[in-house]
């Protein structure tokens, strides 16, 4: 009774401040509060010595927006950001009033997008990127998406980019959790030195400038997925003249760099190889555009509509967006992808030369003995 009496006792106080109109109910010797109408929350906050969410966020932002330079694209999303604020919710990831992430995620995709359209640079990892931009190692890391989602925001151009999932997006720009060496078998030499007879080697991206090949291939293969290139070089191309490129997913600047080049200078027959989802097709779509600035035609190396229809499997959760694919060779796959939510890992798949698999049809390991049929050995 104690507490219940100094409860109404408080209660009064803020009506009496103005803040609030109670309503009370029951004979009028033995009236009752039972509910309390909002007049005036300047008076509640300063009983509970708080501010208004929008106050605050006003605040967190100040800074930022005095900031010079910074796109208008930026200065957009620091206002959605507090109007979300004010609303006491999140935005774009970032958690109400929290002023630092927001710019910390601002300033990193101002530096992605920089990285973009400048000359290709060394690959950089996470962290350094992430100290070198913001002064905070960690900070990307914690925040990849909301830095992918800020990109789209303020770079209304990168429609295309911002398609991508934020990991691949950055790996565009050459920033990965750790700079990857470019892996690739084929005769080729580094500053005019040949490699050791070796299935495939490793060569730092600092040094990919000074790759270049000793003889002309028969064709030249890129493939996503790492288990994928090692079968192919163990199984197929070791007894074939071949250029065989390991994209790492999606490749990243240094990569791209080294695949257009090396294409370019091949003038063979040249492939991709990776899986039949969301994010294979993209990443098909990305070398394709950028081989065909060196007049290089990108073909699919089983990865079809017909492959997808007998082996596919439905996909589990929501598949990632696509994408514009109607300019691609592999449309017809991306457009039965979106249509019919089947997708394949492209492991499932024993290598097979591009040279001889126009009159042969692939056949699976796993899948083939899921589906009764009998796979290549392994």
């Amino acid at each position: 009774m104690d507490r219940r009496d100094t409860f109404d006792e408080e209660l009064a106080a803020l009506e009496r401040a103005g803040g609030i109109e109670l309503v009370q109910t029951g004979p009028k010797t033995e009236r009752r509060v039972t509910g309390a109408r909002l007049k005036d929350a300047g008076v509640l906050y300063r009983k509970l010595q708080r501010r208004p969410a929008g106050e605050l966020a006003y605040q967190a932002a100040a800074e930022l927006r005095s900031q010079p330079g910074l796109p208008v694209g930026a200065a957009s999303l620091i206002d959605d950001a507090v109007a979300a604020w004010t609303r006491g919710v999140s935005h774009i990831g970032v958690r109400n009033g929290d002023g630092r992430t927001l710019a910390n995620v601002i300033g990193l995709a101002i530096a992605v997008r920089s990285r973009m359209l400048g000359d290709p640079q060394e690959e950089q990892d996470f962290r350094t990127f992430s100290r070198l931009t913001v002064g905070d190692s960690k900070a990307l890391e914690k925040n990849v998406r909301q830095v992918a989602a800020a990109m789209a925001k303020i770079f209304a151009s990168m429609d295309e980019q911002t398609r991508l999932d934020p990991e691949e997006l950055l790996a565009s720009a050459g920033i990965r959790r750790l700079p990857q060496p470019i892996l690739m078998h084929g005769d080729v030499s580094l500053d005019g030195r040949s490699f050791p007879a070796i299935p495939y080697v490793g060569i730092p991206t600092d040094c990919v400038g000074g790759i270049s090949l000793l003889t002309k291939p028969d064709y030249v293969l890129t493939i996503e997925n790492f288990t994928s290139f090692v079968r192919h070089i163990r199984e197929v191309a070791r007894s074939e003249r071949a250029l065989v490129i390991y994209s790492g997913g999606f490749p990243s600047r240094p990569t791209l760099a080294t695949i257009t080049r090396l294409a370019a200078q091949a003038q063979a027959p040249t492939f991709h190889w990776g899986d039949m989802d969301a994010g294979g097709v993209r990443i098909f779509r990305h070398l394709e555009r950028h081989l065909a600035d060196v007049n290089i035609p990108l073909r699919p190396h089983m990865m079809d509509a017909d492959l997808l229809r007998r082996f596919g499997r439905p996909t589990r959760g929501v598949a990632g967006p696509i994408g514009d694919m109607h300019a691609s060779v592999i449309a017809g796959l991306a457009d039965l992808l979106a249509a019919s939510g089947l997708v394949h890992e492209q492991e499932e798949l024993d290598p097979r030369s591009p040279l001889t698999l126009t009159t042969a049809t692939p056949e699976l390991g796993k899948t083939s003995d899921a589906l009764g049929g009998g796979g290549t050995p392994r």
